[in-house]
């Protein structure tokens, strides 16, 4: 069972961000919540993920605001990496709870993985989701023909030659 380290019960602010240049990007998500900040690890496809599902349970409303741009990278590292990230919406949908779990912890540490919970309003879950799929849309584009990430020296494309680089 997972250590719960983080509170935020109403967040302030709930977001995702990234630093660091397409290809080579570090993603985050971050809340805020009287006056702490809680800076953790997540990987593209958890950010991607989020928002795609945020959108698929979500109805849309009225109560759209732009996430906040997260702080200008964390006081120092961030937090620890995240490993999975649980949603739930309560049954009056006024509210959604977001739990991020700790990846699984290296053999022989005896505490259990830290969590993190954030309860957000709709309205901040909604531009949550909004700005996961923005952050993801900003990397590297994709070949139009076998959707691999062009990098900016170029890109062997497979689906014009047939086979991909041995890495």
């Amino acid at each position: 069972m997972a250590n719960l380290e983080v509170d935020f019960d109403p967040v302030d602010t709930l977001t995702v961000g990234v630093s660091g240049d397409p290809g080579r990007r570090t993603f985050y998500l971050e809340g805020t919540a009287r006056g702490e900040r809680c800076t953790l690890l997540v990987e593209k496809v958890q950010v991607l993920e989020l928002g795609r599902r945020l959108f698929q349970v979500l109805e849309t409303g009225d109560d759209v605001t732009p996430a906040p741009e997260p702080v200008a990278g964390p006081d120092g590292p961030p937090g620890w990496r995240v490993g999975s990230i649980q949603v739930a919406i309560d049954e009056e949908a006024t509210h959604a709870i977001l739990l991020a779990e700790e990846m699984a912890a290296d053999e022989g540490v005896e505490e259990g993985p830290r969590s993190a919970r954030f309860v957000a309003d709709l309205g901040q879950i909604r531009a949550l989701a909004a700005r996961a799929l923005d952050v993801v849309g900003g990397g590297r584009p994709l070949c139009p023909m076998c959707q691999q990430p062009v990098e900016p020296t170029g890109h062997v494309c497979p689906s014009s030659n047939g086979h991909r680089p041995q890495a």
